[in-house]
């Protein structure tokens, strides 16, 4: 970034976090980045702009994180945790640590984060709904030790994970706003899937998810993620995992033909509490005469 456009992002900070001090005494769960001009997603891309110019790597993470925050802030939720489900080497984890720093002190709002993995590789396929022709054990390994030393708030979670998300629901992490499933295997998937099945208090109402391994070959409804979704949704009433098709149209520009933008999915949690309240994300609300 050069001086000049650094000074500019600086100012454009300030200005919008001026303007969201003014607005606060008036409206207390206003979004910061509100200024009359920009709705949320207007708002949630250019700040995403913001900051890929500052370094920080992830596009699906940035985004993702910068619209649940933003949610949150409207909400009035002060806190709420973001999951990677296969961490393997670690630089998605160590990218989402990153963000949730910057992201967390321009929004006001603390961000946990947590990185669930076996800490070994991917386990034996369990059948051919894993792709085991494409894969086998031990793949994605991790060094554990230089993965913890170089992250500043995440949480390394460790073990087969349809063990561990039990534990990690037993505990007091805040509730969950956005998880990023890169898990490969359908037998897996089925097990991080279980921490959708957590009282609704410890979800946001709405939980974004990023899912990997769902778009070209081989992935398709008899294997992988895609089918453990489907799995899921027959088996649930209350919960709903529905792709969102079209996420193009609303990420930025630069991102219209991302892979990521096509592999998003919202798991509705509709016995949520909250799950009727605005939210903040409506593009308009007035459609008046010209």
């Amino acid at each position: 970034m050069t001086p000049a456009k650094a000074r500019a992002v600086a100012a454009a900070r300030k200005a919008r976090n001026m303007a969201w001090q003014a607005r606060r005494r008036v409206r207390p769960n206003a979004s910061p980045y509100a200024n009359g001009a920009l709705n949320h997603w207007d708002a949630v891309n250019a700040t995403y702009t913001e900051l890929r110019a500052q370094g920080l790597d992830r596009p699906n993470y940035i985004w993702s994180v910068l619209h649940v925050a933003d949610i949150a802030r409207y909400l009035q939720i002060p806190r709420f945790s973001v999951l990677e489900f296969g961490v393997a080497g670690g630089n998605g984890l160590v990218a989402l640590d990153r963000l949730s720093d910057a992201v967390g002190d321009l929004l006001d709002v603390e961000i946990e984060v947590y990185g669930f993995d076996t800490g070994a590789g991917l386990p034996p396929p369990q059948d051919h709904r894993d792709a085991p022709y494409i894969m086998d054990p031990g793949d994605f390994p991790m060094q554990e030790d230089q993965l913890r030393a170089r992250l500043r708030r995440a949480e390394l979670v460790l073990g087969m994970v349809e063990d561990t998300v039990g534990t990690f629901l037993q505990g007091s992490a805040a509730p969950v706003g956005f998880i990023a499933f890169d898990l490969d295997f359908y037998s897996s998937t089925v097990g991080a899937l279980k921490v959708l099945d957590a009282p609704a208090e410890r979800l946001f109402p709405r939980v974004l998810c990023y899912f990997d391994d769902v778009l070209g070959y081989p992935w398709g409804d008899c294997n992988g993620p895609r089918l453990a979704m489907a799995e899921f949704n027959a088996a649930h009433t209350e919960r709903n995992i529905s792709h969102l098709p079209g996420m193009k149209w609303s990420v930025p520009a630069r991102q219209f033909n991302s892979r990521w933008a096509e592999s998003m999915y919202l798991a509705h949690v509709f016995d949520h509490p909250r799950y009727n309240d605005d939210e903040g994300t409506a593009l308009t609300r007035r459609l008046d005469l010209d």
